[in-house]
């Protein structure tokens, strides 16, 4: 390493890079420091069957990527990136072989549910019909919330577990599975707070702005912020170690 800078970024992963841009955009000079010898953090892809066939490792969808208010800024696009919309954004395989869909539209999903019509429909709907307003609270640091009474909304839901949520509002399992395969996104116990902001979050995602995946892969991603940051005038160098 040689050269001084205003700051140095430990991580390639996609927050480290959208501190980078940042702050270079703000003027300053910034090195991103990567200790393995591709960037990109959880944004990797490889072809682990067969050549050819790019997998992504470890992210794959990326809702949130098209719908933060921070991301909307970025011109990616002219950087290579773009996105692919499936027609369902997800299905949720049962064990007497049949499957629930995750529709873009609330309604086409709900009407698979069973009995749990009306519940789903009451559910979703003010979460997807306000995304535009939570999105500016829930996506960004702590701080006074702009639309109050739609986030209270939200957390007197999400502060809960996914199994609470699920047997709370649905009576069948049909909808309870398929608000459960969501929540497991957050890694946690089903039955531990906060499991339930997960499953929420990703499915008012999927109705409001769908699960869009990367054209080549989640490498993709990070390939495109590295090289706008670059325009920047941003450096990074990867396969250094910081202890």
């Amino acid at each position: 390493m040689t050269g001084c800078y205003d700051a140095i970024i430990i991580g390639s992963g996609p927050n480290g890079l959208a501190a980078a841009i940042t702050l270079a955009r703000a003027g300053l000079s910034v090195l991103v420091l990567e200790a393995e010898q591709t960037l990109g953090g959880c944004l990797r892809s490889a072809e682990l069957t067969l050549p050819a066939f790019v997998h992504d490792v470890c992210s794959a969808v990326h809702p949130l990527a098209i719908t933060s208010p921070f991301f909307c800024t970025l011109p990616l696009a002219e950087y290579g990136l773009q996105w692919v919309h499936s027609p369902v954004p997800l299905a949720h395989p049962l064990d007497d072989g049949s499957a629930v869909l995750l529709e873009r539209d609330v309604e086409a999903t709900s009407i698979m549910l069973d009995n749990d019509t009306k519940a789903y429909r009451k559910l979703m709907n003010p979460f997807v019909r306000d995304w535009h307003q939570l999105q500016m609270d829930l996506l960004g640091p702590l701080h006074v919330p702009r639309y109050p009474i739609s986030l209270v909304r939200f957390g007197w839901r999400a502060l809960r577990s996914a199994w609470g949520v699920a047997n709370g509002s649905f009576s069948n399992v049909r909808a309870r599975a398929l608000f459960a395969g969501l929540a497991a996104h957050s890694m946690l116990p089903l039955e531990q707070v906060p499991s339930a902001a997960f499953g929420l979050i990703l499915g008012i995602t999927g109705h409001a702005v769908g699960w869009p995946v990367p054209r080549g892969g989640a490498r993709n991603i990070a390939k495109a912020l590295a090289a706008y940051f670059h325009s920047l005038g941003g450096q990074i160098q990867t396969g250094v170690r910081v202890r």
